[in-house]
Formats: structure tokens, sequence, C-alpha cells
């Protein structure tokens, strides 16, 4: 019977004991083919029995002993037989909670949960397996339990559609992703691969009637080999666009972004479904994220930052866990904001430019590098058509005055942005009241010329670029922008 107290209660699904038994045997695969070519007839399989049975026995105390219940402001996780634990994790300390539903998850209707509290590490708690029906329940239940607790409104129960992208608008973010390399990476994998399954043989008679092709061609004229470098590469790149597209449509199919009350909703994914709840007012850092192919079609991604981005200086895993939007025309991205940042300023935001210094300060370190290049050509070609590099220094100018007039920021009294880059683009925008430090920093070129980089650190930047910062800035204009945060944001801490 359900305490008065509790809001929720709930157990796993009892196929647990199921995926605990398939993942056992995927587990013991390995182990089994030295254990049964190498030892006993006999030995091999006891072994592999005890380690199964082991696994299984495992998976039994979980399921016999795991509850969980939220009650007042905590979710509750208890867990054991001979050595029992009870986690109590504050409601107001959930960033988010992930729902993967992988094929065979699809196939018999069950999800795994994941409770993430951005403690580093991992998750808080992972609930496996459960009903999709039972993981809704406990992502509502702890939304609404955390509105009451917290300061937001009561969630209203009906979800809002904010975007829902289709089959099109993925392959047109796979089309300009700028992840063509990986890609190629891919298909050099499988290739690797494709040894496990085709004989040496004919790997050898394929590779060898392939290689004797290409050396009668280009034995022929120039013009054969200039036609078959471009086919060749043109081939590559198709190859690299497919697996692109393909990628982008398989990782975020069905792509549906939702609002309840002040909590965002994400679902997506052919293969591997995935689902994830996030509150607005956990988001530490959002970034409009404009890649080159993207800039030339006026296309951006959306980012974001919670408190469970941190990484602890590791390399952040599985960026799509950041996205809040994969694709989204320009021109819309300033009326979808608000959607994310409900308290952000209204109106056009007041962008400052940095110190025209940093045009000198680009065009001069390139300048070097043209006049060493040109130095070491002309050197080897003992002519003058080897100082071809200083023909770089007028397109070099030009290159790093665009760079200047996208470069700069913009204050407000809850939020700050900042933007930098002009083929690639990368707008930040970080609520001040999120701001846990602001740095000050000087190289030795900085001091030469009496300028900065501003440094804005909140408490997760793992899926934004590293997040927001001003380069180029006057010395004393960086040091009052840093007292005019660090008061704001103690300001806005005390207040909410």
């Amino acid at each position: 019977m359900q305490s008065e107290a509790a809001v929720f209660e709930g157990r796993l699904h009892p196929l647990t004991l199921a995926f605990a038994a398939y993942t056992a045997v995927r587990r013991l695969i390995l182990p089994a083919i030295p254990l049964l070519v190498f030892s006993d007839r006999r030995l091999g399989p006891a072994i592999l029995g005890v380690l199964f049975v082991s696994a299984l026995a495992q998976a039994l105390g979980r399921y016999f002993s795991f509850r969980y219940r939220v009650e007042g402001g905590e979710l509750v996780v208890r867990q054991g037989i001979l050595e029992r634990r009870e986690r109590h994790i504050p409601l107001e300390r959930v960033q988010e909670i992930r729902i993967e539903q992988g094929v065979l998850h699809r196939l018999l209707g069950v999800v795994d949960a994941q409770v993430d509290t951005g403690g580093g590490g991992g998750p808080e708690a992972t609930l496996s397996v459960l009903s999709r029906a039972e993981a809704e329940r406990l992502q509502l239940a702890v939304g609404e339990r955390v509105a009451k607790v917290g300061e937001a409104a009561a969630s209203p129960n009906e979800a809002v559609v904010v975007r829902r992208l289709g089959v099109g608008e993925l392959a047109l973010s796979g089309l300009t992703s700028n992840h063509l390399v990986s890609a190629l990476a891919l298909a050099g994998l499988l290739w690797t691969l494709l040894d496990d399954f085709v004989s040496e043989g004919a790997l050898r008679r394929g590779a060898g009637a392939v290689f004797g092709t290409t050396r009668r061609v280009y034995e022929q004229d120039v013009w054969s080999t200039v036609a078959l470098t471009v086919l060749g590469g043109a081939l590559l790149l198709l190859l690299a666009v497919t697996f692109s597209v393909a990628g982008a449509i398989v990782l975020y199919y069905g792509f549906t972004l939702t609002l309840r009350g002040d909590d965002l909703g994400r679902r997506y994914g052919l293969l591997t479904r995935r689902a994830s709840s996030l509150p607005r007012r956990r988001i530490q850092v959002l970034e409009v994220e404009e890649g080159l192919l993207r800039r030339f079609c006026r296309l951006a991604t959306l980012r974001a930052d919670t408190v469970a981005g941190r990484t602890d200086g590791d390399e952040p895993k599985d960026q799509w866990r950041g996205v809040l939007l994969p694709i989204v025309p320009r021109a819309e991205v300033e009326e979808l904001l608000p959607v994310f940042l409900p308290d952000l300023e209204p109106g056009p935001a007041e962008w400052r430019q940095v110190s025209r210094l940093s045009v000198r300060r680009g065009t001069v370190k390139g300048a070097a590098v043209c006049a060493l290049a040109a130095s070491a050509s002309a050197a080897l070609q003992h002519s003058a058509y080897g100082l071809w590099p200083l023909f770089m220094l007028a397109p070099l100018y030009w290159v790093n005055l665009r760079r200047y007039r996208h470069l700069g920021y913009a204050l407000g009294e809850r939020y700050f942005r900042t933007r930098r880059g002009w083929l690639s683009r990368s707008t930040h925008l970080v609520p001040i009241r999120k701001v846990q430090e602001v740095e000050v920093r000087q190289n030795w070129f900085d001091r030469r010329l009496g300028l900065a980089t501003l440094v804005v650190d909140t408490a997760g930047q793992a899926y934004t670029g590293g997040g927001p910062l001003v380069t180029n800035l006057p010395l004393e204009e960086a040091r009052r922008l840093a007292a005019t945060l660090a008061r704001r944001a103690q300001r806005g801490m005390a207040h909410g």
C-alpha cells in the first residue's frame, strides 16, 4: 500500500532479469573463446556457467530489492539484500532525467532511465529496466514536485510542441554538419570490419583488381589521370556525405522538442530512442552554433549546458546530449530564444566591438608566418617565384578585418552575450546569475598592446565550445566588465 507521504513509488520491470541475462551472455562471449579453446572440455563450460549464474543472481537480488519513490523533496532509491543502500537525491539537484530505449527495449516496450544531478562521475541513479509508462510517470512526478518545492509554478499536464523536425531537415543537418571527416573515418572503420566477414584471399583479389585497373588508367594520358583523380575525390566526398546524412537521420529521427511548464522535453532516435526532460532554469549557457556550411545556408544549431554537463577536465562524451535543436533557420533563432530563456531581455542586443588593435595584431602575426614561408620557399626554389606567400598579405588583412567585425559582446541586466568567429560563428548567452567566476587573462602579446581576454565560467560548459569569452578587449574595459558581471551575479544569486 502506498504511503501517504509518498507522491510516487515504483520498482523495476520484471524484464530486468531478461536484460541481465542478455547482458551477461554478451559479456561472456569474448572470455568464452579462450576458455572453450584452450581449457579442459569440462572446466571451460563450468567456469562460464558459474559466471553466468553469478551475474543472474546479482540481477535477481537487484530486482527484488530495488525500490524508488518521490517523497517530500527527495527521490529515494533503495537497493541491496545483504548490504542495503538507500540514496536520497534532493529534487532541486536533479538536472535531467534521461530515457533511452534501444531496439530490444522498443520491441519489449521498456526503457532505461538515468537521473543526473551534475555531480560528476555519471548518473546519480540508473533505473533499468522500467516500462515506458512508468518512466514517464516518474518524469512527471519529479517535475511537478520540483515545481511545488522550488521557485517555478506548477506545470500544466499538456506539453506544447515547440519544434518537430522532418527527414528533409535532418538530411540538411547531415549535409551541413561539418562531420564529413568523421563520416570518412566511419567508412574506414567499416572497411576494417569487412575483414571479419570476407576471406583474406577475396580481399587480396579485389584489391589487386582495383590496383591494376588504377595503374592502367594512370599510365594513359594526362587527362585520363586528372579525370580519375577528380572522379575518385567525388566518390569519396559522396561516400562521406552519405554517411553524414544517414548518421543525422538515424540519431535524430522523429526529433520533437516540447515545453511543459518549465520543462523542455526532447524525443528522438531511429534505432535507439532517447527522451529527456530539462528544466529551463537549469540552463547555464546557451550556444547558437553556426558552422561554415550552415553559415552559408543561414542555419544554426542550438546547444545548452547544465550543471550535468560538467566533465571535470575530461573530454565530454555524447555531444548530442547538449543539443536543444539540431538545425533551425538562423532567422528564427531570436524568436525561439525566449522559449529556452524565458526571462531574456526583449529586443535586439546592443553589441559592443572589441579593440581595433585586434586587426593589426592578427595581421602582424599572419605576416610573420608569410615572411617565414616566403623565405623558405625562395631558398628552396632559388628564384623570386618562391616569394609567392607574400601575396597573401592583402587577403590576410581582409580576413582579420572581417573577424574583428564579428567579435564582440552585449551586456544586459540578466544576460551576457558573446560572439566570435567569421566563417564559423559561435554566439553564447549566459544568465548572469549563473556566473561562478570571471577571469581577466593577458598573454605576452596582450600585455604589449594593452589588451586582455575576458573568460566567463559557469557550472557547466561541456557542450557549448568552452563557454563565453571575449578576446582583444582593452585592459581597463575588461576589468570594468568583470567587476560588473561579478556584482550582478552576486545580486542575482541573492534574489533567487
